[in-house]
């Protein structure tokens, strides 16, 4: 895949240099780890004279894990120039004790 993505070396590299798992490492720390690859992966994908655009459909069935890294990916200061999620959900499935509406909120705030 790098052969075909050079760029993605630096996420790899980035990763397994500051990132190291082990057995006893907890779930929270995994997603920890997770979270901090995939921000840099969507950092080194998307440039000023590249953006990216994620198009996600069915957000009324994402849960709590996918819901976080969105927001995360959108609150990332340093893509805010060049990366955009488009979001699709059936409004009819989603009330306000939904997770999805929680998410939605905070999204709106920002």
């Amino acid at each position: 895949l790098t052969q075909i993505i050079p760029d993605l070396k630096k996420v790899i590299n980035q990763s397994t240099e500051h990132v190291k798992t082990s057995d006893d490492t907890t779930s929270d720390a995994r997603q920890a780890q997770f979270n901090y690859a995939f921000r840099v992966f969507v950092r080194t994908m998307s440039s000023h004279f590249s953006p990216l655009v994620l198009c996600l459909d069915d957000l009324q069935w994402a849960d709590t894990s996918s819901l976080n890294i969105i927001e995360l990916l959108l609150s990332d200061e340093q893509n805010k120039c060049s990366f955009m999620i488009i979001g699709c959900y059936r409004s009819n499935e989603v009330n306000g004790m939904h997770i999805f509406s929680a998410s939605l909120a905070s999204l709106s705030e920002m």
